[in-house]
């Protein structure tokens, strides 16, 4: 016995919008959990901190090239924890090569008087990472943003 289906016009548009709002639906998840911040020229990065109502001292930035581990140790995981506070994973990057830009921005608390610098992770152009790090060797590192 054979058994046949019947596909109509307004069944396969049914099915056709079901699938582009899911679609867009995890597009609009996946966006919002990964920001996504152009960083690839000194302006864009500069304007990024701006955003994050910090003043950089854009004289005195520095790069370096890093490569993101493939296996995260604690103190990794760690760090990616506290990039995901701000909406970032760094756990897509595994092995990749990045640069990190950092920014001096001065004191940024009333209570202490401890220096700290925004280091921003780019890979291709965007910002897909970063902190806020106290210049003090047993400071405070915070997330770029609670709010992304």
């Amino acid at each position: 016995m054979k058994t046949y289906v019947t596909v109509t016009k307004k069944s396969l548009m049914a099915v056709f919008l079901s699938t582009l709002f899911i679609i867009i639906v995890s597009g609009q998840f996946y966006a919002a959990k990964n920001p996504v911040v152009n960083g690839k020229t000194h302006a864009q990065r500069v304007a990024y901190i701006k955003s994050l109502s910090l003043l950089p001292d854009e004289e005195n930035a520095s790069s370096k090239n890093i490569v993101i581990p493939d296996i995260f140790s604690d103190v990794y995981d760690n760090y990616n924890k506290l990039q995901m506070k701000s909406g970032y994973d760094l756990t897509p990057y595994k092995g990749v090569e990045a640069t990190v830009y950092t920014y001096p921005v001065g004191r940024i608390k009333q209570e202490n008087n401890d220096e700290y610098y925004v280091n921003l992770i780019v890979y291709k152009g965007r910002i897909i990472g970063g902190d806020i790090s106290s210049r003090n060797f047993y400071g405070e590192m915070l997330p770029l943003s609670s709010q992304n």
